[in-house]
């Protein structure tokens, strides 16, 4: 029985330890987002965006094997921080950035969280920012990665729709959500938490050798975030 207590009051200071961790850390998040609220919205999508290239690349080494690890094991470090460094820039200065704004505008434009007004959202977020999103992360993803104006328009006739459908099934439930019961200021914070599953399974950033196909088949039932394919 003392051992029993003795290990309960054990994982009950550990419980309490990560609690103050996280509860200081949302507090953090929340002096900042509101002193400076674009600046650490670009940057946590940023960081988010590294982590999930980061992880994407570390599932295309480890699910890889015969010459598409020959490939992997050719890649040299420098390339692989220059490839996390592009996908980070364009979530720190693109995504974050227009997420926070869109946000704004969307509450602006049609204000309240009764049905009415976040269907009206839900529609509009999903019909015009959400192609919109996928289409530009795309093209800029692609330019940096030195594909040419014709290269991106062809993907995207390829891409785009069913890329956009992809989207749907999985942003509708979440817009829904933030729309009802998340505050704005934390939306984008919402968004990238989920970005995080949906950039790993959409854009492994756009690069000479491809994201191998079996990666794709095992991240397809992740399908969360708005992100395009990658460019072959």
């Amino acid at each position: 029985e003392a051992a029993a207590a003795a290990a309960a009051a054990v994982s009950a200071v550990a419980w309490s330890s990560r609690h103050r961790r996280r509860m200081g850390f949302v507090a953090f998040y929340t002096r900042c987002v509101h002193r400076a609220p674009y600046t650490t919205k670009a940057v946590g999508t940023g960081v988010t965006y590294a982590f999930s290239d980061a992880t994407a690349q570390a599932l295309e080494y480890g699910l890889s094997s015969g010459a598409s690890r020959e490939a992997e094991d050719a890649k040299s470090a420098p390339e692989r921080a220059l490839r996390t460094l592009k996908f980070s820039a364009v979530g720190a200065c693109w995504v974050g950035p227009l997420l926070a704004a869109w946000f704004n505008v969307m509450d602006a434009l049609v204000p309240g969280k009764t049905f009415r007004p976040i269907a009206k959202k839900l529609i509009i977020d999903q019909v015009i920012q959400g192609p919109f999103m996928i289409a530009t992360m795309y093209a800029w993803c692609a330019a940096l990665n030195g594909r040419t104006f014709d290269q991106i328009q062809r993907k995207l006739d390829d891409s785009l729709w069913q890329t956009w459908v992809n989207s749907v099934y999985v942003w509708a439930p979440v817009q829904i959500a933030q729309q009802a019961v998340v505050p704005i200021h934390y939306r984008v914070a919402v968004a990238n938490i989920v970005s995080y599953f949906w950039v790993r399974r959409e854009n492994a950033l756009p690069s000479t050798n491809p994201t191998p196909p079996e990666i794709l088949d095992l991240t397809l039932t992740l399908n969360p975030r708005r992100t395009p394919t990658s460019a072959t």
